[in-house]
This record gives structure tokens, C-alpha cells and sequence, in this order.
């Protein structure tokens, strides 16, 4: 008698172990989705008015939210710029996903950075927000696409020197991976803001002044050489 009243009372404990975390469970994609769907909103401010005009207000605004409710999920604007930043990181390493593997070094760092600029015209909003997001003053957590973008990047350049196509010691992969940042990241600019005459002429050529860069990697390119 006495272990069938334990049973019972062990079922009735885990019915309801199981109904408080099916409750948890849904709270959590509540959670998730109303979020996703401030993020929504924050992309479509984003799209339309650059980063600069980016207000919590505008967002709550856009996804039918009061301001107050709005920071049950983000405590402020640089959250909320640290999401966007995340995504746009996730898409950029989804799409360079797309340059093959198995390329040799030199040439798919200059595929990887041709796809960049691509990447750059389509997804304007995008390459800003992670622009912003770089540039913040204050200090940032490295998210997993955060990591994996700069893997992505140094990546190339370290697998380059370890085969010997590229000249330096292992350490010097970064300033490799920096400098060529630095190229199609000033060129993406470039070709934004530059009147179209001049912007088209040097579109033409952005291959191959990724291929310059490139190249005078394979020499003995640092300043005490």
C-alpha cells in the first residue's frame, strides 16, 4: 500500500515537472519570436534611415510595441545593434560558404574578398551595422559568428603561410587578414560614395587590386625586410 501511494505521488510529481517546463518552453519561443520580431523591425528602420537614425522608440513603434515593453528584451540601442550585427555576421559567413574550400590559398583569399564587395551591394544595411558594431568604444563579447567571420578571414592567410605560398612567420597571418579587411572594406566605401563615373571605373578593377594585395604577400612584405 504504502509504495503504490509512492508511485502515485512520484506521477503526479513528474506530470507536473512535465507541465512546467512545456510552460517554460513556450515562454521561451514567446520570447524568441517577439524578439525576432523587434529585430524585424529594427532591420526595416535600418533599411530606411541608416544606423546613425536607429531609435528604440522607432523600433517599438514599427513592431507595435510600447518603449517600455521594448526593454524586457533589450536593455538599450547597443543591444539591439549587437543582434543586428550577429545576424549580419551569421549571413556573411553563410555566404562565404560559397567561395570553395579547396582553392589554394592566394586565390580564395581574392575570391573571398570579391564576394565580400558583392556581399556589400546587396546587403547595405548589413555591412553597416557590423561596421558600427566594430567600431563601437565600447567593449563587445565574441559571439560564435563573430569568431567564426574572423576565423573565416584569418583562416586563408594562416593555411597560406603554413603551405608557404605566403612569406612571414604564423603570427603574422592577422595583419595579413587586417590589411585585406582594411582593402575591401575602404573599396566597398569607395564604391559607395564616389561619384558613378569614378566608382564604375575602379569596380572593374577590384579583382585585381585584390590580387595586388595578395601577391606582394608572397614576398618578403614586412618593414624589415
Amino acid at each position: 500500500m504504502h509504495q503504490d501511494h509512492y508511485d502515485h505521488h512520484a506521477r503526479r510529481v513528474e506530470r507536473r515537472a512535465e507541465r512546467h517546463e512545456r510552460r517554460g518552453t513556450r515562454r521561451e519561443r514567446r520570447h524568441s519570436q517577439t524578439r525576432d520580431e523587434i529585430l524585424a523591425a529594427a532591420r526595416e528602420v535600418l533599411a530606411e534611415r541608416g544606423v546613425a537614425d536607429l531609435s528604440l522608440r522607432e523600433i517599438a513603434r514599427r513592431a507595435d510595441f510600447s518603449p517600455a515593453a521594448l526593454y524586457k528584451y533589450f536593455d538599450n540601442k547597443d543591444e539591439v545593434i549587437g543582434a543586428l550585427a550577429d545576424g549580419a555576421m551569421h549571413a556573411l559567413v553563410e555566404a562565404f560558404t560559397a567561395v570553395p574550400a579547396d582553392l589554394p590559398p592566394d586565390r580564395r583569399a581574392v575570391e573571398l574578398g570579391v564576394l565580400y564587395l558583392q556581399f556589400s551591394r546587396d546587403h547595405p544595411a548589413d555591412v553597416a551595422v557590423i561596421e558600427m558594431h566594430e567600431s563601437t568604444a565600447h567593449p563587445q563579447p565574441l559571439t560564435d559568428d563573430h569568431a567564426a567571420l574572423e576565423e573565416a578571414v584569418v583562416g586563408v592567410f594562416r593555411n597560406g603561410l603554413d603551405a608557404g605560398v605566403f612569406t612571414g612567420g604564423e603570427q603574422e597571418a592577422e595583419m595579413m587578414a587586417y590589411g585585406a579587411w582594411a582593402l575591401v572594406q575602404g573599396l566597398a566605401r569607395f564604391e559607395r560614395v564616389q561619384r558613378p563615373a569614378v566608382s564604375d571605373k575602379v569596380k572593374t578593377h577590384q579583382r585585381d587590386l585584390l590580387t595586388i594585395y595578395v601577391n606582394g604577400l608572397k614576398t618578403d612584405w614586412s618593414p624589415e625586410g
